[in-house]
């Protein structure tokens, strides 16, 4: 592949900042706003003429080290051995910073943010959308270490043709939200990086993960903070889809008497709510209920759901009150409740089951119709009296 002559390399370009590397950094490292300021140059006068050939002397030894390494870089970036350039570049700029020669720094510096230009960080292939854009993962999923992971190639660009860079630092870190990851890899042959996240701080909110190409040598390191790449971690959507299974002696409600109050109990709990108002299945229900995807998804429709907020009742046959040997008109109906509040992906954040809830009545049908308010009742009561825990599970 061509190359561009060393001397295009020192066409002044936008200067990139400097940081540590993997290994700390030692005191006089290149900092990460420029070079430290290095000790004045011996001033020659009548009292310290002895010492002036010494320190002539010093300074064209110096020189010639830079001039040594700064050929060994362009030879390493002419036989397509960038990183290794790269590094003697970096030697050369600690030599000029500690020994004061600005002018010196400038022209290296300059080559390095020249070099920077022809950089590009790219996202690894699984990535990418079929129309070429890339996708966004989700930072539930990445705070348990599974689904899509931050992963980059490291290459040289020259309009239309690029070439791979080996052995040079990916770093990798949070700019939005916070976590655990490997900060530091090594590009492979092909220039591939990857990173693994093993925890985020706030899994129930957006994150967005930074990959740039760091260079160490000799204890100094110089950071192309301007050639990054930005992998997005959405959260789940904040809205809650509410559904409820109530199961009488009569068969299965179409209209739920607890669904509205279940809904209310939720919008004071930092979650936007859409109330189930299809014609719910008893087989769906169950398996969503369970944690199915597939099933969450289909009672989903096409609501972007987060969450969703089930709820199972079930009220027995009512039976006539007997006391003391004497049947009385009056009629006692049990029922059980269970609230479950499930993530899309079929974990669950929250379960409340509520059992021995009584109503009575005159008749029958009045003694369920007693029951189902007092399910609404407990169900309300249940959901204040837990709203810190429900709440957290919803920003988690």
């Amino acid at each position: 592949m061509c190359k561009i002559p060393a001397t295009m390399l020192l066409i002044a370009v936008s200067v990139f900042s400097c940081v540590s590397a993997p290994a700390p950094e030692p005191a006089d490292a290149v900092s990460t706003t420029g070079v430290q300021p290095a000790p004045a140059l011996a001033t020659p006068g009548a009292k310290t003429a002895p010492a002036q050939p010494a320190a002539v002397s010093t300074a064209a030894q110096a020189d010639t080290e830079l001039d040594l390494l700064i050929g060994k870089a362009r030879d390493s970036i002419d036989a397509n051995h960038l990183a290794e350039g790269i590094k003697f570049y970096i030697s050369a700029l600690a030599k000029a910073t500690k020994a004061g020669k600005r002018s010196r720094v400038d022209e290296i510096s300059g080559t390095l943010a020249a070099i920077g230009t022809r950089l590009t960080v790219e996202p690894h292939e699984s990535w990418l959308s079929p129309d070429g854009s890339q996708k966004t993962a989700s930072s539930r999923s990445a705070a348990r270490g599974e689904g899509l992971m931050p992963a980059v190639y490291l290459y040289e660009s020259y309009g239309y043709v690029k070439s791979a860079v080996p052995d040079a630092f990916i770093r990798f870190e949070f700019i939005t939200n916070e976590g655990s990851l490997n900060a530091s890899v090594t590009t492979d042959a092909k220039g591939l990086a990857n990173t693994s996240i093993t925890a985020m701080t706030a899994p129930g909110k957006d994150a967005v993960v930074r990959a740039y190409p760091v260079f160490t040598a000799e204890g100094y390191s110089y950071a192309f903070k301007n050639v990054f790449r930005d992998f997005s971690f959405a959260a789940p959507p904040n809205l809650a889809v509410v559904a409820v299974l109530e199961r009488t002696p009569a068969g299965e409600s179409t209209n739920p008497r607890v669904l509205d109050a279940v809904a209310s109990a939720l919008k004071p709990l930092g979650v936007e709510v859409v109330p189930f108002n299809g014609v719910l299945a008893s087989a769906r229900f169950n398996a969503a209920f369970g944690g199915d995807v597939t099933a969450l998804a289909a009672l989903a429709g096409s609501v972007q759901a987060g969450y969703f907020a089930l709820v199972s009742v079930e009220v027995a046959a009512p039976t006539r009150m007997e006391y003391g040997g004497k049947v009385y008109n009056i009629f006692i109906a049990n029922a059980k409740a269970t609230l479950r509040i499930v993530r899309a992906d079929g974990t669950v954040v929250f379960a409340k089951p509520k059992d021995g809830i009584r109503g009575q009545g005159g008749t029958v049908q009045a003694a369920i119709d007693d029951c189902l308010v007092k399910v609404r009742d407990e169900l309300t009561a249940t959901m204040s009296a837990e709203s810190a825990t429900i709440r957290k599970a919803f920003s988690e």
